[in-house]
């Protein structure tokens, strides 16, 4: 696994929010988990022992199927933030799956499962090819306007979570002097 630096900042400030973020940028980049970097960066962190990484769910019921699309998948990202427990998780995995579906080029291929050495540094041709994809449009397709990030956002934050105050508003708080 690469090292994330975001992520071992906060693992050793033992900061939740810290490690939940990086979490969330994950999904952004795998929102289908086929690359398994979500269950894997998880698997590591787990080994850290950091208490209260995993919560309890909060019981907030999940929408049907056919209400899932990016927006939905969305909110289910940040969602991690306040209540970062497995049944989250797994239903993050599975809208990104139906929302997110691997294309048939991308079905064909298996992520590599061979960890990188440390040190190991991408070829320049493989490098190139990243370049290129982003360029082209191919790596991304989940981009959504800023209004409408806005949105999500402002519906998130308005949502009433069933057991007391949320972890997000809690932090925000104390920094207003609430």
């Amino acid at each position: 696994m690469e090292k994330i630096a975001a992520l071992e900042d906060a693992i050793s400030k033992k900061s939740l929010v810290g490690i939940y973020s990086v979490f969330y940028t994950i999904a952004h980049g795998d929102p289908n988990f086929s690359t398994n970097k979500f269950r894997n960066v998880l698997e590591y962190v787990k080994t850290k022992n950091i208490s209260g990484l995993l919560q309890e769910f909060d019981g907030e019921d999940f929408e049907p199927e056919e209400k899932w699309d990016e927006d939905y998948w969305a909110l289910v990202a940040s969602s991690l933030i306040d209540n970062f427990c497995e049944e989250r998780i797994q239903h993050l995995e599975i809208v990104g799956k139906k929302v997110y579906p691997l294309k048939a080029s991308e079905e064909n291929k298996s992520p590599c499962k061979i960890p990188m050495e440390e040190g190991a540094r991408q070829s320049e041709k493989g490098k190139a090819a990243k370049r290129k994809k982003m360029m082209s449009g191919e790596q991304g397709k989940r981009i959504i306007s800023e209004e409408k990030k806005k949105e999500v956002k402002a519906n998130h934050a308005n949502r009433n979570p069933k057991s007391g105050e949320s972890l997000l508003s809690r932090i925000l708080g104390s920094r207003s002097g609430r």
